[in-house]
């Protein structure tokens, strides 16, 4: 491609050299030789055919004459009009229309993740790039989920039955190019306050709050997966069970108030996971929800200390999860 482009660069140069192409400045330009005027009725010296006036190279239907193919002025060699002389008409960004930056067996030109290798071009959302280089970020999460907490202490124990109100979130979805896994991240969820929950914890009726309840992701990017297919692809939907439980770590402010004492806050950082949910994504990501129907599962638990005359600890768990979230874009 480049051999060939050198050798037409040389031989416009050489058309200028000689004088031609501009019959109006150099008058003993011979009639019907190339890139002169044509002989009356249009004829030409054997080889050569009459274009707008100037005889011209069959291979060359140009009317520049600078012999590289086209009519664009800058004469680059290039045969496209772009004048960059990367023989690519569409861009004219210098770069050739055989560069083939991934390696994927796809040019850059025609590539829809160009820096990505991904030969079968899979687009799951059809918004022009390709499923490894384009994260479906679902923004809007809402629903009600159903859990517990667990508190023992020295004295006895109790349950505290939880409703967990998603106000906020963002969960994120990658495909690959094979459609054989989508790989999800719920990067954040935020949870209402929850106020005025009451056990009795054996030192008698304890009410709990908690406030700024916050679930976010830990680990690396989309830690669990769902199994996907090429027809459930074409489809525009994603449907099943998570490989794993999905890591989180859980931030908010316990509160415990034990026989109308003194509140008693300590900061919750509970370390933990997910169970396993099921995911159901229609309309190529327009839409969908997570569905969790798992009550043993602990979730995450620590150790919160309550100072009523004298301290104890209290060890807490979140217990099971059940209910949907909604995802929208």
């Amino acid at each position: 491609m480049r051999l060939r482009h050198f050798v037409l660069a040389i031989g416009a140069g050489i058309g200028f050299a000689g004088g031609c192409f501009d019959p109006s400045a150099n008058p003993d330009c011979p009639t019907a030789s190339e890139g002169c005027s044509c002989s009356s009725g249009g004829a030409c010296d054997s080889g050569l055919v009459c274009l707008s006036g100037l005889c011209v190279s069959m291979g060359d239907t140009e009317t520049d004459g600078d012999g590289d193919g086209d009519d664009h002025p800058t004469g680059d060699g290039d045969g496209d009009p772009t004048g960059d002389g990367d023989g690519d008409p569409t861009t004219g960004d210098g770069v050739g229309d055989d560069t083939d930056t991934d390696m994927d067996g796809v040019a850059d030109a025609s590539d829809n993740c160009p820096s990505d290798p991904n030969p079968n071009q899979l687009d799951f959302d059809g918004n022009g790039l390709g499923n490894v280089c384009d994260v479906q970020v679902f923004t809007d999460v809402s629903g009600t989920l159903l859990s517990m907490i667990e508190a023992d202490a020295p004295f006895g124990g109790c349950q505290i039955p939880l409703q967990l109100m998603v106000t906020s979130g963002e969960v994120r979805i990658q495909l690959d190019d094979h459609a054989e896994v989508a790989g999800f991240e719920i990067v954040s969820l935020q949870i209402a306050d929850l106020v005025d929950e009451h056990c009795m914890l054996g030192l008698g009726d304890t009410v709990v709050s908690l406030t700024d309840f916050k679930m976010t992701s830990t680990g690396d990017p989309f830690p669990v997966s769902v199994a996907h297919t090429l027809a459930a692809h074409d489809s525009g939907s994603i449907s099943g069970d998570s490989d794993m439980p999905h890591p989180v770590f859980a931030t908010g402010i316990i509160e415990p108030t034990v026989n109308n004492g003194r509140p008693m806050p300590s900061d919750l950082m509970l370390d933990g996971s997910l169970p396993h949910f099921n995911a159901n994504i229609i309309d190529a990501g327009a839409t969908g929800t997570l569905t969790w129907a798992d009550i043993q599962h602990v979730i995450a638990s620590t150790i919160v200390m309550i100072d009523d005359l004298f301290t104890i600890d209290v060890e807490v768990q979140l217990i099971g999860l059940s209910g949907s979230l909604d995802l929208l874009p």
